[in-house]
Formats: structure tokens, sequence, C-alpha cells
């Protein structure tokens, strides 16, 4: 489907260094209104137009002028953590939103989609992830609230005043979309080492410390399961396939091919059962990506093999990667699922909290900081994935489901995309008490609230395309 944006006459007079984060700042806040900026000198601008510099003096009237602040470039050009003490809080729908740079709003918007904190801030957690802690959202107390789409908004009006036509961009004709994905860990529970949990260390040795009764009853439910026909975690694989398709939509399955680490737990491609199940999914139109393996995020050697593997099963290089624990390095991994051949990257969330770890629902071009340009590499923000509700944030079920349903409602409000992770664990009474309803709910309050509900593939093409 041919791009319908807007051509909209763009001039941004900055220091040299900081123009292409300018520009790529621009245009991700554009682009979800159907904009596309045009650049152009200064002579050239004829309203409708937008500038953003220093000197707006003398300029035509009807320009939509957007001030830069002067400190801007100069922060960009080292790496240091940000001060919070620093922001602005502006109002805006009965909110107050953090700008970090004075009235700049392009750099603060530039600020939050490149990931310049995780540049600038280095402490990470034992598995080598950015951590929520360190996060100035946390700081802010801002995670569930998407900033940069506030800016947007913001902009939006000043621009439909100033007579620029607006198109913003829909989910295949949906003002917005719920992607349901799941990261297939796992092809059975109970395997080797998870029988000898249940036996020797949970009834023997009482590695849980509870009552004797607590044990033996943990220990029936356990006797039960394993001799019930089929596996809970091959359940819910299939489950989570038939209770989207049931409501009319379709979910990407990230699954893996290889292992390189004590973190893995290798179940072969060429199973019967895997290709079955894979076989289903493409026949149902759902989407197949790669889970890659523990150490595979900073090493292009595995990342490659087991993008070939997949490949090889599914008859067509994957489009879409989530990495194992979200370990992602920037600019080390980014860069390896462009040169390996992915158009979609759905990592970036926090692994401990729900949220917008980039500060948007949208999707965006990831921005390479070192060698100062954007990637042809789309991410599609996660904003919840269903451990860090229930064991990260110790919820129960009706306080997961109303933060879920917090995050739609934001995701709707801004037309943008909740991306949801949900392991093929759900229905796992024992050890995953009310994640299967959980995720039950999450699919009816999309359905209702009139959301696409897609693979991340299929959402983006009819974003890029709308």
């Amino acid at each position: 489907m041919p791009d319908s944006s807007f051509p909209l006459a763009c001039c941004v007079e900055v220091p040299g260094a900081y123009v292409p984060k300018a520009r790529y700042a621009l245009r991700m806040l554009l682009m979800p209104l159907g904009l596309a900026p045009r650049w152009v000198a200064r002579g050239a601008l004829t309203p409708p137009a937008l500038y953003y510099g220093t000197k707006p003096e003398g300029l035509p009237e009807g320009v939509v002028v957007l001030p830069m602040d002067p400190g801007a470039p100069a922060y960009f050009d080292r790496r240091v953590a940000y001060d919070p003490s620093r922001v602005a809080w502006v109002p805006f729908d009965g909110a107050r939103w953090p700008v970090l740079f004075g009235e700049d709003e392009v750099a603060s918007a530039f600020f939050w989609l490149s990931g310049w904190q995780e540049h600038a801030v280095r402490s990470r957690d034992p598995l080598g992830r950015f951590r929520h802690d360190d996060a100035l959202q946390a700081a802010l107390g801002t995670t569930p609230r998407p900033a940069v789409d506030a800016y947007r908004e913001r902009l939006a009006g000043r621009l439909a005043a100033a007579g620029v036509p607006l198109r913003r961009r829909t989910w295949h004709g949906h003002a917005w979309a719920l992607c349901p994905t799941h990261d297939v860990d796992y092809l059975r529970k109970w395997r080797p080492g998870m029988i000898y949990r249940e036996a020797v260390e949970y009834l023997l040795l009482n590695r849980r410390r509870v009552a004797p009764g607590a044990r033996l009853h943990r220990f029936g439910r356990f006797l039960a399961d394993v001799l019930r026909p089929g596996d809970v975690y091959r359940r819910a694989f299939e489950r989570m396939q038939a209770e989207t398709e049931q409501r009319g939509g379709t979910a990407t399955f990230f699954v893996k091919t290889g292992a390189t680490s004590a973190h893995d737990v290798y179940y072969s491609p060429r199973s019967r059962y895997f290709r079955r199940r894979l076989a289903s999914l493409a026949a149902a139109g759902f989407e197949v990506g790669l889970h890659p393996s523990f150490h595979s995020y900073r090493h292009p050697g595995y990342l490659q093999a087991e993008r070939d593997r997949l490949a090889a099963v599914t008859a067509q290089p994957p489009v879409s990667v989530r990495q194992h624990y979200l370990r992602f390095e920037a600019p080390i991994t980014p860069r390896l699922h462009h040169r390996t051949g992915f158009r979609i990257d759905a990592t970036l969330g926090f692994a401990e909290h729900e949220g917008f770890r980039h500060a948007t629902c949208h999707p965006f071009q990831l921005f390479d900081i070192p060698a100062n340009a954007p990637l042809d590499l789309w991410e599609m923000p996660l904003s919840l994935m269903e451990s860090a509700l229930f064991n990260r944030r110790g919820m129960g079920v009706e306080e997961a489901v109303a933060a879920t349903q917090a995050l739609l409602g934001t995701c709707r409000r801004f037309g943008g995309v909740a991306v949801a992770l949900w392991h093929n664990t759900l229905w796992d009474e024992m050890d995953c008490p009310g994640w299967g309803m959980h995720f039950l709910r999450t699919l009816d309050a999309a359905v209702e609230g009139g959301a696409l509900v897609a693979s991340l593939r299929d959402a983006l093409d009819g974003y890029l395309g709308a």
C-alpha cells in the first residue's frame, strides 16, 4: 500500500552533529500523524511548515516554531546521566508530563527514543540488562506513561491550528492495536530436572519451607499432572493460539532453535511436535519469530545460525526477533539484528516493571548512537510481561488485570500498540496461578475496546502502509 503521508516542509537549524538527532526525533514525532518531513533551508519555508532551532525571527507567519534548548546539543556531545532535578513539568490532558530540556520536546523525544539513558547509565543487572530502578522513568514515576506520545499530541494541536492536514496512521483501519506475543522457552514442563525438583527438592528437602501437609498436597498435584495425557506447557502452546483465533486475531510466537548457556532449555527444531505446531500457526496466519539463545545478543555466529535453522523449518526467514531474557546491548544487539536480516525487534521492555522503556507506545526506528544515524530496524515496544506483573511486582490476578487494562487504555488514548508477552506457562496453576485468566481478560478487553489483535509483522505492515 503506498504511503499517503503529507510532506511537511521542515527547517532544522542546529549544530552539525545534532542535525541527525533532531531530524530523527522530528520524523518519529510526525510519522504517526501522517506527516513526512521534507527538509528545506530557512528561505524555502512556506506555510504550512515547521521550524526547529534558536532563531525564529523573520520566519513567515504561520510557520510552527519549536524552540531548541541551547544546552541540548552540548548534553548529547557527552555521556553523562540526566539529572532528574532539571525536569520541567508541563500540563496536558489532565496530567503533568516531563520535558527534559526546558521547552524543547524534540530533544526530549530524542533522549527517550534513542535510548540515550541506557548509553549514559553504565550499571546493569547480573544478566547484563538495563534496570528499571536505574531508569529516569523510575525516578520520575512515569514508567506507565509514554511522554513522547504526549509531546506528539501537543505538537498535533499546534500543527492542526496552523492548517497542517493530519492523517493519523491506523492499524488496518483500527485506531489502536494489541500484539499478543509468546516466548516459547520450553516445549515440555516435566523434564528430568523439573521432576527432581518436585520429588527431591520440594518434597524431601522442603526447599520451599512449607508444612508437611502442603508438601504432600503439592506432590499429589504434581503426580496428577505428570500422569495426565500431554504436558501443561504444550497444552498452553496450543490453547494460546486457539483462544486468539476464536477472537479473530493472530499473534507472534517466538521460538528457540539453539542453546548456548544453562539459561537455555534446548528443544529440537526438527521434532515432529515442533514442526506440527509451526505448520498450524502458519496455516492460521500467525507469525513465527526467533527467540535467540542466551548469548546470541552479542554473538553474530549464534544469531545467524539460529535464524538459519528456523528458516529451514518455516521455508522463509523470520522478520521478528526478541532476545531471551530481554538481553539487549546497544549498539551491538540492534546492529546484529539488522545485519542478520531482521526487520522488527520486540525486546525493549523492562524485565521488572510494566510500562514504556522508550516512553512511547508507537513503533519507532532504533537509533545507532555511535554512528549518529537510525537503523533500518523497527522497534515494537514491549509494554508488559506477565512474569514481571506476577513475579517481580508480586501482583495478584485482579491487580495485574487492572494494571494491564490501564496500559491498554493508554495505548488506545494515543493510538498506539500494546505489545504484551505471555509465556507458554499459562494455565499451569501449580506454578503460575491466574496467568491464563490474565491472558484471556486482556484479549477480551482489547477486542471490546476496538483494537486490532494481530502479530507484530501484520500490525506493523498495516501501520506503515496506512
